[in-house]
């Protein structure tokens, strides 16, 4: 078996979650595309959107599993810390970052964190709404 090559594979794991960034964008516009769709009560083009949404949200998760399958072949300690950068628990310590490239992994994986908040909550004033609640409070 090869030797795995841990700073290749960390950064291709950096390249996903780029990546993902980037499409998280692209979710959190479609968002909002459907809530102006449901302003103006286009459902042709609220559902375009939805439909849009979710192929971005099938290549964010195929991405996700891709950086899984890297971390899986990491020693333990370097996959146990991986994994406290990539999918921090609340109740862990603070993570010590050792290097540039585990901080910007770190970085860019709270901008994904905090954007995907920001889609959530736009997410449940859609829903409350489609199921006749308040209207969207800023």
């Amino acid at each position: 078996m090869l030797k795995l090559n841990t700073f290749k594979a960390t950064s291709q794991i950096l390249k996903n979650l780029q990546i993902i960034y980037q499409y998280m964008n692209e979710i959190m516009n479609l968002t909002k595309d459907m809530e102006n769709a449901m302003n103006t009560e286009d459902d042709v083009m609220f559902g375009k959107f939805l439909d849009r949404r979710g192929d971005f949200m099938v290549e964010v998760d195929i991405l996700k599993q891709e950086n899984k399958k890297i971390i899986n072949r990491f020693p333990n300690d370097l996959k146990e810390k991986m994994l406290s950068i990539i999918e921090p628990k609340n109740n862990v310590a603070t993570i010590k970052l050792d290097n540039p490239l585990e901080t910007n992994l770190y970085d860019t994986n709270k901008r994904i964190m905090t954007l995907l908040k920001r889609i959530i909550n736009l997410d449940k004033s859609i829903q409350k709404r489609i199921k006749g609640g308040v209207s969207r409070q800023a």
